[in-house]
C-alpha cells in the first residue's frame, strides 16, 4: 500500500514513518509540510491512502479531503487529529477514516489493513481509549 503523509508536525511524521517503515507491504511514497498546493503534490505521486493531519489544514480540513477526493485516481483520506470530538463531522465531509493523535500505534495499522479490503469508513470502536 502506498502512502502520503500530510502533515506540519516534524515528530507526528517521524513517529508515522517509524510505524510504517516496519509495516509489511506498505511504503510512504511522499511527505509534505505545506497545505499549499498539496493536492498537486498528492496527484504527482498517486498514493492509495493519504495519512491527513488535521492541524495542516486548520479549519479547512473539509475543502481539503474534497480536494484529495476529486483527484482523478481518488485516494483514500485517513485523518489524524488532536479533537476525537470531530470524527463524525469530519468523516461527514468525506474522510475515509479518522484517529485521533493519541492513539496507540495497534489503531492505525489495523485500519489500513482494512482500507485494502473495505470502501467504508473507518475509525476506532466508541469505546477505545482516544
Amino acid at each position: 500500500m502506498r502512502l502520503f503523509i500530510a502533515s506540519a508536525d516534524r515528530t507526528l511524521r517521524s513517529a508515522l514513518m517509524l510505524l510504517l517503515d516496519d509495516e509489511p507491504g506498505m511504503v510512504v511514497i511522499g511527505i509534505s509540510d505545506r497545505r499549499e498546493g498539496l493536492p498537486n503534490v498528492v496527484a504527482a505521486s498517486q498514493p492509495e491512502v493519504v495519512l491527513l493531519d488535521d492541524g495542516l489544514a486548520n479549519k479547512a480540513t473539509s475543502h481539503l479531503i474534497s480536494d484529495l477526493h476529486r483527484l482523478q485516481y481518488h485516494p483514500k483520506v485517513i485523518v489524524l487529529s488532536s479533537a476525537p470530538q470531530t470524527a463524525a463531522t469530519t468523516l461527514a465531509a468525506g474522510a475515509d477514516g479518522f484517529i485521533t493523535k493519541t492513539a496507540p500505534p495497534d489503531e492505525l495499522l489495523p485500519m489500513l489493513r482494512k482500507m485494502r479490503l473495505s470502501d467504508t469508513h473507518l475509525c476506532p470502536p466508541a469505546n477505545s481509549p482516544m
